[in-house]
This record gives C-alpha cells, sequence and structure tokens, in this order.
C-alpha cells in the first residue's frame, strides 16, 4: 500500500487472502470507497514494496515472493496502468525497506531477505534505473521499516537471520550513521510513518520472534 499524494489516493496491490491465495489485483481508496482499477501488472506476489516517486507522479513496485520464488523485478504504476521497467537492480528478495528520498528525487531501498539470508546493501532508483550506493552500514536485515523525514531515512529494527534487532539508522545521502540504541525492544514487521505536523517519526507494532506487539512509540526528530 501506498499514498499517491497528486491524487490524494491510496493504492493498493496484491498479498494474500484470508487463504493464502496469492493476489495481482489493484485497488484505489478515495471519498472512503475502495474502487479495483486494474487486473494486469505485476505477477502475484506479496512482501513486496511499493513507494509513490512524488517527482515523476509514479508508484514504484519492487520485488516480493510468489508462493516459490523471489522477485527481483522493478514495476511502475501511473494511475491508469501498470508498467514492466526494470529486471536488473537490486537481488531476488522480500522484505526490503524503501522510501522516496525527496532530496535527491529517487527512491531509497535497504536490505530484505531470499530464502537463504537477509541483505546489507544500499540502493538508489532513479529515472528506472538501480544503482547500489553502499555496502556498509545497519548489516544484513529484513523486515525492518524506514520513513523519510524531509533531510534524512531513518531506519529501525528487522530480522538478521538469527536475532530481531533494535538498532536505529540514519541515512542522509551517501552513508549511514547509527543512533543510540535506547527505545522499542527489538522487533521486525512493524509499521513507521512521519508525522511532520509534530516532526516525529510513529512506530506500532511488529513481531518480536515470539509474539505479535501492538506498542507505540515515537521518535522526535533533530534535522
Amino acid at each position: 500500500m501506498t499514498f499517491d499524494s497528486n491524487s490524494r489516493k491510496i493504492i493498493v496491490f496484491g498479498g494474500t487472502s484470508i487463504n493464502f491465495e496469492l493476489r495481482n489485483d489493484t485497488w484505489e481508496w478515495i471519498d472512503q470507497i475502495w474502487t479495483q482499477i486494474a487486473d494486469t501488472g505485476p505477477s502475484p506476489r506479496t512482501q513486496h514494496k511499493m513507494i509513490y516517486d512524488s517527482h515523476r507522479g509514479k508508484i514504484i513496485l519492487f520485488g516480493g515472493y510468489d508462493g516459490n520464488v523471489f522477485k527481483g523485478d522493478t514495476w511502475q504504476y501511473d494511475g491508469n496502468e501498470w508498467m514492466h521497467v526494470a529486471d536488473t537492480g537490486p537481488s531476488l528478495r522480500a522484505y526490503p525497506s524503501t522510501v522516496y528520498e525527496s532530496s535527491k528525487k529517487a527512491i531509497l531501498l535497504f536490505g530484505g531477505a531470499d530464502l537463504t539470508s537477509p541483505f546489507g546493501d544500499t540502493w538508489r532508483m532513479k529515472n528506472n534505473v538501480w544503482t547500489k550506493v553502499q555496502d556498509m552500514g545497519p548489516g544484513p536485515l529484513a523486515g525492518g521499516d524506514m520513513v523519510y523525514t524531509g533531510s534524512r531515512a531513518v531506519l529501525y529494527g528487522g530480522y538478521n537471520g538469527v536475532v530481531m534487532n533494535h538498532d536505529t539508522w540514519d541515512w542522509k545521502g551517501s552513508l549511514w550513521t547509527q543512533r543510540q540504541n535506547m527505545g522499542p525492544a527489538a522487533r521486525a514487521l512493524h509499521s513507521m510513518a512521519y508525522d511532520s505536523e509534530r516532526n516525529c517519526i510513529i512506530l506500532f507494532g511488529g513481531f518480536n520472534g515470539s509474539i505479535l506487539l501492538s506498542d507505540t512509540w515515537e521518535l522526535t526528530v533533530t534535522q
């Protein structure tokens, strides 16, 4: 799911049904009404990521898992139809962390995992071309979440293949910097959003390896 800030609507693609049937339908939510808007596009999948590129007015979808193989394809949606735009870039994976990096007018992607192990690489996509920009930083992680504050990306948590992580990292265009570790307990598959009115990051829930979590945290952002 992602928010198209130009047309002021939420777009949802794919996922699984209650019976774990993989989906590839596209829906929009506007004026409190759901409408199905596309049946063609990416193949059925889950655990992919979608981000809105506000500079180009396109929704970008990358990766995921179809129940048999991991995906490494990139698609864009213009509000009417899907277009396949790349097969090169990050390797096949699911559960990456992604944001729209407005200062670079680009998509930023970190980590994710395939069937073997998580990744610790950082990629940037601009004009439908992926470029690896960093291999150093948080270390291999999948299922973390990341938000962009206008000056930096902030990454929290994830699973490193052995244990859940509780580190917080800043990305300021070219380098990762670790923040202090006080805050939420270790987890993955949580959700984060940036509250621009209050200049803080809100985190909710996740999975700690044993149980689902329902706590809410906030982090005040210093630009």
